[in-house]
């Protein structure tokens, strides 16, 4: 059993901060999950490596590390996305909770095989135990020790967003696409090759396989979003070397060095 790592009350302006590289990374899930994940997360305290240490130290007796333990309550839950009917509040909390734990964050990478590169799928859970939705008006998220080094401990090479400007995002492609820009907050300009876009945003197949399809179901409806629910001045372009195929995506929008959304 996890012991409980203590994280402090989340503020009302309440940041997410994930490392960069998991932004990238494919994770498939559905709004709901993805908005209770964000909240828990947004409890961590992402800075004090002994969290990390913690969370990742081996016990000597059972050979396992402990992860950590963040809560969730109803009412925080309806305080972060104040547009849930608050009748349905807790069953869509345990919903989230309940499938939470066949969501996962999936790449690709190579490592030396007998000198020579060998292509492997990685594949991680985000938490690493059922969540317990019988208690009444929580949950325990008990995150896997293996996201940990994504989640804490973090002082470099982060992206960070304010969790109240992705509350009402109805669309978890345009939550998707916020976390891609808000990694190149300072500069205001990403530019991002098409497999590694779909990856991200977790794209169906049929879209990745056709970049109109891609265009008219995932990337338009997602600015047009971020636009109108955050007002964020975003442009995009497709990337397409000498009138040929899609090869990427160019996307523009005002910096944000104050902070005042990311």
């Amino acid at each position: 059993m996890s012991e409980a790592i203590e994280v402090t009350p989340p503020p009302r302006d309440q940041s997410v901060v994930i490392k960069n590289e998991l932004v990238r990374r494919i994770q498939k899930m559905r709004l709901a999950e993805k908005r209770l994940l964000a909240l828990a997360i947004a409890k961590c305290n992402s800075k004090p490596k002994l969290l990390l240490d913690k969370a990742m130290r081996l016990n000597p007796q059972t050979g396992l590390a402990p992860g950590w333990i963040v809560r969730v309550t109803v009412q925080e839950f309806m305080e972060a996305y104040p547009h849930i009917d608050p009748r349905n509040a807790y069953s869509d909390l345990k919903e989230a909770a309940e499938n939470l734990f066949d969501c996962y964050v999936e790449w690709d990478e190579f490592e030396l095989d007998r000198g020579k590169k060998k292509p492997v799928h990685r594949k991680i859970r985000w938490i690493y135990e059922k969540i317990d939705t019988t208690t009444a008006g929580w949950v325990e998220i008990k995150f896997s020790p293996s996201i940990a080094p994504y989640l804490l401990g973090i002082s470099d090479e982060f992206t960070k967003y304010k969790l109240r400007h992705a509350a009402d995002l109805r669309s978890i492609y345009s939550w998707r696409l916020l976390e891609i820009i808000a990694q190149y907050r300072s500069t205001g300009h990403v530019t991002i090759a098409y497999d590694a876009f779909c990856e991200a945003m977790a794209a169906p197949e049929s879209c990745v396989k056709d970049a109109g399809q891609l265009r008219r179901r995932v990337v338009e409806p997602a600015v047009k979003e971020l636009r109108e629910k955050n007002g964020i001045a975003i442009t995009w372009e497709p990337i397409r070397p000498a009138g040929r195929k899609v090869t990427g995506f160019r996307f523009n929008f005002e910096p944000d060095p104050q902070g005042r959304l990311f």
